[in-house]
């Protein structure tokens, strides 16, 4: 293993422990700030440059950049520095601690161990002394948890790269692919009237009802029809209703809040339309009328749309490599679970992205969240050895 030349085991176990030691998430004040001053000195005690971009109060962006001979920034290692609270976990979220090889603690996963693989091999590299052709940088972007406004700020400013590696949590599997994330609400509005009179009113519940029926008989089946390359199909769930006052009143209205993720081969407009077409029959049969809209105060403002790259190319032929090499496990390329900011990177620049870190996407955000000390030091020498095929 190349990376423990330059940087020891022990210190890059020893930078994710003191990162998840540090909160950064929502609902402390200070938000990611803390986060992005640790990793800041980190950056400045190895003479790497590094600045700071402030995108709200307590919420910086956090830079670190090697430069090559060319300016141009030939690889981004992108990574979240919040996670989400602490909630109700097994241990105590933020003291971090190691049994059997494992490392506990919030953001273990995700994706603390990511950002501390990123931020090693950036030393070993410094470290090193090579002589870059081509700059990599790091980004440490804020709100992931959120609406993404880190990732976004990139894309606003510039700053921009030919190939992003995003450092979630897939067990070190190279990711090429994910679904779109679409929240829609639909409200439904009737004619309230007292409930000893329902006739005289148009029950806004009702047709809410009626929607929910169809989506789940007929447009659900639909879509589950249509299939991307190792996506599979998209998705649709209603996980929210709500409306009316009283038992004795005739609702005027009732709101279905809906999560659709949807395929690369699908367009938002498209995806919309259908849904709206559901809801404007299921208003009509009981004389009502319906609202729909996006809900863009809950998700990205640029869209948390889909995204997929090439097997062929250059950026997931050497990822494959290099990680079957370091692991032994010669694996393909897979689909990614959730959503990333692989989403906007590659819809809004003309970036390609690989989604590929330490841990199990199924440890993100449970209450006993974990992640193996051997991936995070095995995602190190991972990025190492990208940065050097791909900006030397």
């Amino acid at each position: 293993m190349d990376i423990i030349k330059y940087i020891s085991k022990d210190e890059i176990i020893g930078i994710t422990k003191n990162l998840i030691s540090i909160e950064g998430h929502k609902d402390v004040a200070h938000k990611e700030s803390k986060v992005a001053e640790f990793i800041k000195n980190l950056f400045k005690n190895e003479n790497i440059a590094v600045e700071t971009k402030l995108i709200e109060k307590n919420r910086p962006n956090i830079y670190g950049r090697i430069n090559g001979k060319s300016d141009a920034v030939n690889l981004m290692f992108n990574g979240h520095i919040d996670t989400i609270p602490g909630f109700n976990m097994d241990y105590e979220p933020f003291k971090p601690f190691i049994k059997d090889g494992i490392l506990y603690g919030r953001g273990s996963a995700d994706m603390k161990g990511g950002i501390s693989a990123m931020i090693s091999a950036m030393i070993a590299i410094k470290r090193q002394g090579l002589g870059l052709n081509k700059t990599v940088i790091f980004a440490g972007v804020i709100d992931e948890e959120e609406r993404s406004k880190g990732t976004e700020q990139l894309i606003k400013d510039n700053i921009t790269s030919n190939y992003v590696v995003i450092g979630e949590p897939t067990s070190l599997r190279v990711c090429i692919a994910h679904k779109g994330m679409e929240w829609i609400e639909v409200k439904f509005i009737g004619k309230a009237t007292h409930g000893s009179r329902p006739k005289e009113g148009k029950n806004a519940i009702y047709m809410a009802s009626e929607f929910c029926k169809m989506i789940y008989e007929e447009l659900e089946p639909d879509i589950t029809k249509r299939t991307f390359d190792m996506l599979g199909n998209g998705t649709i769930n209603v996980g929210r209703i709500y409306g009316g006052d009283d038992p004795n009143i005739v609702p005027d209205s009732c709101s279905v809040q809906i999560d659709r993720r949807w395929l690369p081969s699908e367009t938002l407009e498209f995806i919309h339309k259908e849904i709206e077409e559901y809801a404007n029959t299921a208003a009509k049969k009981f004389g009502g009328d319906y609202e729909i809209k996006a809900m863009r105060e809950f998700t990205a403002s640029m869209i948390n749309a889909p995204y997929s790259i090439s097997v062929d190319d250059e950026l997931v032929q050497s990822a494959l490599k290099i990680t079957a090499d370091i692991t032994g496990n010669d694996l393909p390329p897979r689909d990614f679970p959730a959503w990333s900011d692989a989403g906007l990177l590659s819809n809004h620049t003309n970036a390609k992205c690989i989604v590929l870190g330490p841990g199990n996407i199924n440890q993100a955000h449970a209450n006993d969240e974990f992640c193996s000390t051997e991936e995070i030091v095995n995602a190190s020498e991972i990025y190492f050895n990208l940065i050097k095929k791909l900006c030397l």
